[in-house]
């Protein structure tokens, strides 16, 4: 595994999720205005457009990113994701048909809430599969980022149980919104290296004392030069302890 290969997709991969988030708040804004204004309304379209690009780029940090770390939830998250978008994309169109045609197409609007429902199924388990990564994996990252990260993907996949609402979709755009500035947080990745795995270090042994075996070299009782190892004093007779 090469860290720098890693290190490189995600710095990546924040600075696109930066362009993403940015785009995607632009377009939330124009959108609403677009609502009573059309020029506006194209442009906030064309902002969707790129955004879709970027994602595709996006989708390509993760992969190889997941083919680096040999990673099961990077791996999945891209078929996942985009899966899931074009069947949510395909239900929402079926939906739209349905509901605002003028002949009775209910079958269309079954379908469609159908598909939506499946579409963000899978998204939700591409977010959680994202956070679940940044949770178990926070050595590869500094503290902050992988905690960015994490609780960016939080916000994403919630925001993807909120899409299958009409009301509460709207409150699930803001949190994705904030979801994709809290990813981008990767791109302070660069110029810094992936922490190393924590490995607790081996014990080392208690040195064993040496006991001292050396004998006086002088008799205690008289002071005469003794041989080393000898009991008494060849001088006095004493006995050497």
């Amino acid at each position: 595994m090469s860290n720098t290969v890693v290190n490189n997709e995600f710095t990546v991969f924040g600075k696109r999720m930066n362009v993403i988030a940015i785009l995607t708040l632009l377009s939330f804004i124009l959108g609403i205005i677009g609502a009573f204004v059309a020029v506006i309304g194209i442009i906030a379209l064309v902002f969707s457009f790129i955004i879709i690009i970027y994602f595709l780029l996006v989708l390509g940090n993760i992969k190889r990113a997941g083919k680096e770390l040999n990673n099961n939830e990077l791996l999945a998250f891209t078929p996942r994701f985009l899966i899931g978008t074009i069947i949510r994309f395909v239900g929402q169109v079926l939906w739209s048909i349905g509901w605002f045609s003028i002949v009775d197409l209910w079958i269309l609007v079954v379908i469609g809430v159908v598909l939506i429902i499946v579409g963000s199924i899978l998204r939700f388990m591409a977010w959680g599969g994202l956070q679940t990564f940044f949770k178990t994996n926070s050595q590869l990252f500094p503290a902050d980022i992988s905690f960015k990260g994490a609780s960016g993907s939080k916000l994403c996949k919630i925001a993807t149980i909120l899409d299958m609402t009409i009301i509460l979709s709207f409150i699930g755009e803001i949190l994705r919104i904030i979801g994709y500035f809290r990813l981008a947080w990767t791109k302070n990745l660069v110029g810094g290296a992936v922490q190393p795995i924590y490995q607790p270090a081996a014990p080392q042994p208690t040195p064993t004392p040496v006991s001292s075996t050396a004998t006086p070299k002088f008799c205690p009782s008289c002071g005469s030069s003794i041989v080393s190892g000898a009991k008494f004093c060849p001088n006095c007779g004493s006995e050497i302890n």
